[in-house]
């Protein structure tokens, strides 16, 4: 079984679990966008996008991601299952912090890799949509034979959640 999709039937497990009564399920598309760090390979920084789909439960979630990124020699496209825990509270407030980790494949031209994520993240209701900033740390477990300082990646992304 290939690590694409052994991380999306553990998100897909997580996801159909059945959640105890009183836990709303609410799924949501994301959207974002910023910049990249890539320690190590001479460049420094380039870009990102995401998009995502979003499995809100209370206080462990799931998220299914497409992110495309800028890295030296050509661009690298991500596909991660991700695990989201939302710090519990007694009642809501304006700012919501998370945590979130993942693996899934890593693609650059005809070369695909198994990586690991993990970073923090805040979230900000706003009627239907939810505004969102996180960075993570993503780590590609081989070196691509192109780009090879290409290993590490530290998005910064900003953007916007449709769905409560």
């Amino acid at each position: 079984m290939n690590p694409l999709t052994r991380a999306l039937l553990v998100l897909g497990l997580l996801c159909c679990a059945r959640m105890p009564a009183g836990h709303a399920q609410v799924l949501s598309l994301a959207a974002a966008a910023g910049p990249v760090f890539l320690p190590g390979s001479g460049a420094g920084t380039d870009w990102h996008a995401l998009l995502a789909l979003n499995l809100r439960t209370q206080p462990l979630g799931g998220r299914l991601e497409t992110m495309y990124m800028g890295v030296p020699g050509a661009d690298l496209v991500a596909l991660t299952g991700n695990v989201v825990w939302r710090f519990p509270r007694e009642r809501a407030t304006a700012v919501e912090p998370y945590l979130i980790v993942g693996a899934g494949a890593y693609l650059k031209f005809s070369e695909q890799r198994f990586g690991l994520n993990g970073g923090a993240g805040v979230q900000r209701p706003m009627g239907p949509l939810r505004l969102f900033a996180e960075v993570r740390y993503h780590r590609v477990t081989r070196r691509f034979e192109e780009a090879r300082d290409a290993d590490t990646f530290i998005p910064v992304s900003v953007g916007v959640a449709l769905g409560h």
